[in-house]
């Protein structure tokens, strides 16, 4: 994936990243993000706390916002524009976010959940190593509903292996 990177947010990337996450294909597969997509919530994460500490990044594909990546609260979560989907740049980032996250020494394990019914989310995490740990139920702001949902982890263990 030569022309992708990861990078902080910066001001300018408001509005891709708004029309981003007013996407309902895309935000119905997240937890916290509203719909209609709401500019001063779009504003606050790209400015929250773990989003200028780097755990939260763009991810840039050929100069453009194609999404974001990030952890919060030990877990990893991930979306990507639809012109981006099927051409595995979700997969190199969650590669790339999982070595950023093992740097920390203390770090065992990574956690990411999926919706049932988002098998490309499912596959991205599996070709990274990670393991079907079980099925829970979570919010989902945008559909305004419960749902449940496949939980992923990937151990220190799994990742030092798979790297080898």
């Amino acid at each position: 994936m030569d022309d992708c990177r990861l990078r902080p947010f910066r001001a300018d990337d408001f509005t891709a990243f708004h029309a981003l996450v007013s996407d309902y294909e895309i935000v119905k597969m997240l937890v916290i993000w509203p719909y209609p997509a709401e500019p001063a919530f779009t504003r606050m994460r790209m400015n929250s706390a773990e989003a200028r500490a780097g755990q939260v990044l763009v991810i840039e594909v050929g100069g453009q916002l194609a999404g974001s990546i990030g952890e919060m609260a030990g877990g990893l979560g991930y979306m990507l524009g639809r012109a981006y989907w099927g051409r595995g740049i979700a997969s190199w980032a969650v590669g790339e976010m999982a070595a950023r996250m093992f740097e920390n020494p203390a770090r065992m394990a990574i956690t990411a959940c999926v919706w049932h019914g988002n098998p490309a989310s499912e596959k991205v995490l599996l070709k990274n190593g990670f393991r079907l740990a079980g099925v829970c139920e979570d919010y989902c702001k945008a559909r305004g509903e419960t749902l449940k949902n496949n939980s992923f982890h990937l151990t220190r263990a799994d990742w030092q292996a798979r790297r080898a």
